[in-house]
């Protein structure tokens, strides 16, 4: 499989699709008619134009870039003609195509009135209502024919296409309150961007960004300098390295440390995070602020406990560090377990379990006792059993249902009628592989 190119510019989550499997579904619109009789105003004169049109559904092309603005080919064909102080009669064969480099605009779809109160229904649809909008067309006739059919569509398309729910390319529910604590998958805040693929224009994508547990739109805007899908991949869902531990990894770390704890009380205010890799980076790491005494024989403590998301292995990377001074005993030293760990999915039951890849561990003294600390810790076993719980089973309030069962669907895209996980990686950040069946 070939690798994603990762980056999140501080979005908390991102829904991506590629420009061939979003005209795939857009192709499917049905023709839109158009045969009446329009006034325009025409070399300082009103003129009656008779227009008989058929427009099939949209193409998608990404422009140059990264950014709001899109190409949007619309196959286009039939009349257009004048009989009054202008005369024209215009045939558009078959195959010709209007191009409207326009914008999506996001509105709230009150037909689906979303089941929460709490959270609002919106689609992003093509803006061919804008005034910006920008409308070209080849076509081998005059220039004064040729500028005049432009203008003809122009008006067309914005009074006859700007509305219709079909030019529909994405769905999302975004939350209608101002919470104190954000749920960690319902986005209040949404935005979107193009991305163009230079080798292969196809494998240009759409990037629906979402915010759900940060505030604000982040620094990082909306330009990506490459697309996030890798070449074999057509929908992907990614949640930020940050959010992923956070609330992911951290709960079920810190009630498996709460249960050797000799305070367990103090083990949630122990536990923080931080940013590693220097400025501008997105990768995030849980580590403790002080030792968390353990409530077994000899009083060790953890000196260090650590999860974050190794890049190099593309896993999720633990690291344990114990040690005890039990100097009445001459028990000296300290032991450490270091695991990697891998998302594997079984796609025909879909289901998740962790792979561990690799073990590191190891000890400084000479007595056998290390073993056995590392063991009664049950520290791998507990904690990987945790972080599956908590993708896979623990129903997430507010959402009727689990991280891999709500993530893959923060976005609706046209036509879909469900989502299956191909896959589930840590390259940085987390990502879904997606498979989207249609109707």
């Amino acid at each position: 499989m070939s690798q994603n190119e990762i980056t999140n510019n501080g979005w908390d989550l991102i829904a991506a699709a590629s420009q061939k499997a979003l005209n795939e579904q857009l192709a499917k619109i049905h023709p839109v008619t158009l045969k009446k009789e329009i006034e325009m105003e025409l070399l300082g004169s009103k003129e009656k134009v008779n227009v008989n049109l058929v427009f099939n559904g949209p193409e998608l092309r990404v422009r140059d870039g990264s950014g709001r603005q899109v190409d949007v080919l619309l196959p286009v064909q039939g009349t257009v003609k004048v009989d009054g102080g202008m005369k024209a009669n215009i045939v558009i064969p078959k195959d010709e195509k209007v191009t409207v480099t326009t914008e999506l605009m996001q509105i709230e779809n009150k037909l689906v009135p979303h089941p929460d109160e709490k959270q609002t229904n919106y689609d992003l649809m093509i803006d061919f209502k804008s005034e910006a909008a920008i409308v070209d067309m080849r076509l081998n006739i005059s220039a004064p024919d040729l500028a005049f059919l432009i203008e003809t569509m122009k008006i067309l398309i914005q009074r006859e296409l700007h509305g219709g729910k079909e030019y529909k390319v994405a769905s999302f529910a975004l939350s209608n309150e101002v919470a104190k604590e954000y749920n960690s998958l319902i986005p209040h805040t949404a935005d979107f961007s193009f991305v163009q693929d230079v080798k292969d224009p196809d494998r240009s994508n759409l990037l629906v960004l979402m915010q759900s547990v940060s505030e604000g739109k982040p620094d990082g805007g909306i330009l990506f300098k490459k697309p996030l899908l890798a070449s074999n991949q057509d929908f992907l869902v990614l949640a930020s390295n940050k959010l992923f531990l956070e609330h992911f990894v951290a709960p079920p770390l810190i009630e498996n440390l709460k249960k050797k704890a000799k305070d367990s009380n103090s083990v949630p205010k122990t536990m923080s995070i931080q940013q590693v890799g220097g400025p501008g980076s997105e990768l995030y790491q849980l580590y403790n602020k002080s030792h968390i005494n353990l409530n077994v024989d000899h009083e060790p403590w953890i000196e260090t406990v650590t999860a974050e998301i190794d890049t190099t292995m593309k896993a999720l990377y633990f690291n344990l560090l114990v040690k005890v001074n039990a100097t009445f005993l001459n028990i000296h030293g300290s032991a450490w377990d270091k695991s990697w760990q891998q998302f594997q999915v079984n796609q025909a039951q879909q289901q998740i379990t962790l792979t561990q890849i690799k073990e590191e561990k190891g000890k400084e003294t000479t007595m056998e006792w290390w073993k056995w600390l590392l063991a009664c810790l049950d520290w791998i076993v507990l904690l990987v059993a945790g972080i599956i719980y908590a993708v896979v089973e623990n129903k997430i309030t507010d959402l009727g249902g689990t991280f891999v069962q709500t993530a893959p669907l923060v976005v609706q895209w046209p036509n879909q009628k469900y989502v299956s996980l191909k896959g589930m990686s840590t390259p940085s950040h987390v990502v879904l592989d997606l498979d989207v069946h249609f109707s």
